[in-house]
């Protein structure tokens, strides 16, 4: 099972990714983020170095509204 969570490295998006690992079984996990600076951009990268360790976790940095950015995570990832 592949799953796409966007907004990985905030902390919705982190939590729920590892919700996922933990509620299922071996699960490959993409997340994206376009780590903005909304808030302090070093808490979402210890959130991502965090999930990180989990093994199938694939983080891509982006936007979601990047049209083409989207269509290779697609296309790489089924």
């Amino acid at each position: 099972m592949t799953i796409l969570v966007t907004g990985a490295a905030g902390f919705i998006g982190s939590n729920l990714v590892k919700a996922i690992y933990k509620n299922f079984d071996a699960p490959t996990v993409i997340g994206i983020d376009n780590m903005n600076d909304y808030y302090d951009v070093r808490l979402k990268e210890a959130r991502v170095r965090d999930l990180s360790g989990f093994e199938g976790f694939q983080f891509v940095k982006g936007d979601i509204a990047d049209k083409e950015l989207i269509a290779r995570v697609f296309s790489e990832f089924k």
